[in-house]
């Protein structure tokens, strides 16, 4: 049962009142605990916000510290029947390819049973080269036989599937397929099957293909591969072969067949490159103008956004709440030196093969206020005359970093999930946050006993007036009633 207080009835004072002055006073320790942990949440904000800003450019710089990421080749081909090509960072420039050969596997395929799942075959074995498998109870169908192969294909090299031809009889056939074009095997075995009319015949198969590797010329160099698809023979490029060239002239005696050639021309695709450059400048600004803005945050322009307000007074109110998160972090040191960093990457020399060594030869200066500024068209003229040499400003070469790759690395560093500036401060303020909630629950413990405290020394002024009063009151009746008599 809660503590019942008459305030004031004895001394006419106005005790709540007194109380909750006095409350107020001895709460001023546990209204700074308070805001504290408040602007400890916001100031934690406000480093999150930065923190998105740099995943941003992170994302754009990412796009940008590869040769692969940052040379864009267009492939354009004589012939799209023969052969099919991708670019991945390749180099421009312009190559002659003739097919004389596709890569295949070989496969051998049995003759046709009548049924995948009951039992066709005698008890007996197959041999794959040197490897026996052995063929029996349930084993003696065709699912059971698939089953067995393939969980020795590791060793043999040799997997196994069935295709159903659709004929009426025996129209279910077990394929023999080595893994690559470079697996020859053999097959021996001495199972019987059950032929149409339920005699026993030999378990037969037939080659149907060799294995034999893909040969393609490529500038008059010969290319052989396990596989259709050429990756690596120039470095970036891909060549997916289709079908043999044409024969121009047949083979003679000595003399080799001569086979049509497809051209694979790689030519710069700048557009792509200068889309790339804008997106991560942009992306740099962006974080830039989020630190300066800080500059032109007021508190008179804070209002108020509910469901009544409009778009365009929801994104005034977001633009002055991110005003205002950065200008909490004015002057930071961890901020600063965080922006130095990156500024510091942007304003050295690539120190590469690139002729370009800092971004303002390719039209791209940094402002006073920290942001980027592109010359349009000193950045197309580079693009345009020396492509290679922007490609290697940003991603840089065999032996050299290029900018980009310097700038990823320190962001990377910066936004890291354990060691970042966001990372650090989340880490920082959460031991914070414990400890301030420790005194925050301290003080609220303490604040109830002064309350108490306080109750009980009004509660007894008010009893002790109230003796008083009535003693005044008895001793003024006595001697009313003395003087009377």
């Amino acid at each position: 049962m809660g503590d019942i207080s008459f305030g004031g009835l004895a001394t006419g004072l106005p005790t709540e009142d007194l109380i909750a002055g006095l409350m107020k006073a001895e709460s001023k320790p546990l209204d700074r605990l308070e805001k504290q942990k408040t602007n400890d949440a916001t100031h934690l904000e406000a480093y999150e916000e930065y923190n998105d800003l740099l995943d941003e450019l992170r994302e754009s710089v990412s796009a940008m510290h590869l040769t692969s990421d940052v040379r864009t080749t267009d492939v354009k081909l004589s012939n799209e029947d023969t052969l099919s090509a991708s670019s991945s960072g390749a180099a421009t420039g312009s190559y002659n390819v003739a097919v004389t050969q596709l890569a295949q596997v070989q496969k051998n395929v049995t003759a046709g049973v009548s049924s995948q799942s009951e039992a066709m075959f005698s008890n007996g074995h197959l041999t794959i080269n040197d490897t026996k498998i052995v063929f029996d109870g349930d084993k003696t169908n065709l699912d059971g036989m698939l089953e067995a192969i393939n969980s020795v294909a590791d060793k043999t090299g040799v997997t196994a599937s069935i295709i159903n031809d659709g004929k009426e009889t025996d129209n279910y056939h077990l394929v023999f397929a080595g893994k690559d074009a470079s697996t020859d095997f053999t097959i021996s075995t001495d199972l019987k099957v059950k032929g149409a009319e339920g005699e026993t015949v030999d378990f037969a198969n037939t080659r149907t293909s060799v294995a034999q590797q893909s040969i393609a010329y490529v500038d008059g160099i010969e290319i052989q591969s396990n596989s259709n698809t050429l990756k690596g023979v120039v470095g970036g490029l891909t060549l997916n072969l289709n079908e043999v060239s044409k024969v121009i002239s047949p083979a003679d005696g000595d003399t080799p067949a001569v086979y049509a050639t497809t051209v694979v021309e790689l030519t710069a695709n700048s557009d792509s490159l200068k889309e790339k450059i804008e997106g991560f400048v942009s992306a740099y600004n962006k974080a830039m103008d989020w630190i300066v803005s800080g500059y032109e945050y007021k508190a008179e322009n804070d209002k108020k956004i509910d469901a009544s307000s409009s778009d365009a007074e929801k994104e005034a109110a977001a633009g002055q709440k991110s005003k205002k998160l950065s200008n909490l972090l004015r002057g930071d040191p961890t901020l600063n030196k965080a922006k130095r960093e990156l500024q510091s990457i942007l304003g050295e020399s690539a120190d590469n093969s690139s002729k370009f060594n800092i971004l303002s030869e390719i039209g791209i200066k940094t402002q006073r206020d920290g942001t980027l500024l592109v010359n349009k068209t000193k950045l197309d003229k580079a693009l345009d005359e020396n492509y290679g040499d922007v490609v290697t400003l940003f991603a840089g070469d065999a032996s050299k970093d290029g900018l980009m790759d310097k700038l990823n690395s320190k962001l990377l560093e910066q936004t890291s999930a354990t060691r970042g500036v966001y990372a650090e401060k989340k880490g920082h303020y959460k031991a914070t946050g414990k400890r301030i909630d420790k005194q925050i629950a301290n003080q609220k413990t303490q604040l109830e006993s002064i309350e108490k405290r306080y109750r009980a020394q009004f509660t007894a002024l008010e009893l002790l007036v109230s003796k008083m009063n009535s003693q005044s009151s008895y001793i003024s009746q006595y001697l009313t009633d003395s003087t009377s008599k």
